[in-house]
């Protein structure tokens, strides 16, 4: 679920919320998601949800004891609301039932879970889940509108079928996508708040006829990093790509095309919806074709026309960062396997590019389908090495190099 992901919450402390919901299952998982990102956790239980869980299965995975009613102590090793709150920098409760949503509303503390959020002040989370009826009640509606109103973050419940058999809004979120909003209140950045970043990604695909096509290596990987670092710094992104590499949050706004002209009439819509340019960054990390076939023939071509020998005719493709218009800050990629400082400066001051990344290949390292990558970031007056990393921490220090343009 999270493999694509580096411990990104080490040294952090969350504590987890659980209410008596049928969702409940999904904590065990958002549990084990959190640790493997390197977060510490401890589990507080409301009385219901013991009658779902017992206990003993989150002390086993979190190997911390689990706060409930029978278990608050004042000791020598206190385990107790009060001592949790100043324990934790995040509380998430997921799942959070209609009942703990509108007594949060009002700011009822009547039992352990309630004690211990109401004492805490950090970043709170809550990712409701109830029946579509309770949901959408007009007092539930009013107290999530109260919740958010206060700076609480609320992960919003998804439609689907319920536990009830009923289709409608009401089921907890997916925990990749708790798992997101976790990391993007952590990773928020002031700067980024305010800003849009559009982000081409994957390889373009130029059909030769219905069943073929001219395209190359790229996996998008490197794409699908920038969205979530520009996602997880507080950005309102626009994912432009031709290959899932994988789930993105459904906060980032994704449009998938295939050919050059697609990836160009994406782009030019993002750019025609800008209002401030000096805060909208469009990043091409896209591959996109050099040639594409002179013609593309309507049908299946068959063995028996091609022949022996397959002559297919090309021809040079249009270049987007040429044509497109460059009010906002705009920053290409550059893939190289010798000259390549050389080379991406010429691109630089030929593209009218704020900066470039240059990615250099070579026989021992290829960063095509690699979850690691390496990068030099240049612009007219710096010339960077961002050394060897995984994706992700390059796209970070991408970003952070960006705030500087």
């Amino acid at each position: 679920m999270i493999e694509h992901l580096p411990k990104l919450l080490k040294g952090k402390k969350i504590i987890l919320g659980v209410c008596g919901s049928i969702a409940i299952y999904k904590s065990i998982e958002i549990l084990r998601s959190l640790e493997k990102l390197g977060a510490e956790v401890r589990v507080v239980m409301t009385k219901k949800a013991k009658t779902f869980i017992q206990p003993l299965l989150f002390e086993a995975l979190s190997h911390h004891q689990v706060l409930h009613k029978d278990s608050q102590n004042w000791g020598e090793s206190p385990c107790n609301h009060i001592e949790l709150a100043k324990w934790g920098d995040m509380f998430l409760i997921a799942p959070t039932t209609a009942n703990t949503i509108n007594k949060l509303a009002c700011g009822i503390a009547d039992n352990i879970l309630l004690e211990s959020f109401l004492a805490f002040d950090k970043i709170k989370i809550i990712a409701p889940a109830a029946n579509t009826k309770m949901i959408e009640n007009p007092i539930t509606k009013k107290s999530l509108e109260t919740l958010s109103q206060i700076g609480m973050t609320i992960i919003a419940s998804q439609s689907k079928e319920l536990a009830c058999k009923e289709i409608g809004n009401g089921g907890l979120a997916e925990p990749l996508e708790i798992i997101y909003e976790v990391l993007r209140m952590f990773f928020k950045d002031d700067f980024w708040l305010q800003k849009k970043v559009c982000i081409s990604s994957g390889g373009s695909k130029e059909k030769i006829d219905n069943v073929r096509y001219l395209s190359n290596f790229s996996s998008g990987k490197m794409g699908a990093n920038l969205a979530l670092s520009a996602y997880f710094l507080g950005a309102e992104v626009c994912y432009i790509y031709s290959i899932e590499s994988y789930p993105l949050p459904l906060g980032i706004k994704k449009i998938k095309v295939q050919t050059t002209q697609e990836y160009l009439q994406a782009i030019q819509n993002w750019q025609q919806k800008i209002q401030n340019p000096k805060n909208a960054y469009l990043i091409m990390n896209a591959a996109i074709s050099d040639y594409v076939p002179q013609t593309f023939i309507q049908k299946k071509l068959k063995k028996q026309e091609i022949g022996k020998e397959w002559n297919l005719a090309l021809k040079e493709n249009i270049d987007i960062l040429q044509s497109i218009k460059k009010s906002q800050i705009t920053i290409g990629f550059k893939l190289e396997d010798e000259n390549g400082i050389n080379n991406a400066l010429q691109t630089l001051n030929k593209k009218s590019l704020d900066a470039i990344c240059l990615n250099e290949i070579s026989p021992s390292f290829s960063p095509m389908d690699s979850k690691d990558n390496k990068i030099i970031w240049i612009t007219k007056d710096l010339q960077k090495n961002l050394g060897y990393n995984d994706k992700l921490h390059l796209s970070f220090a991408i970003l952070n190099e960006a705030k500087n343009l």
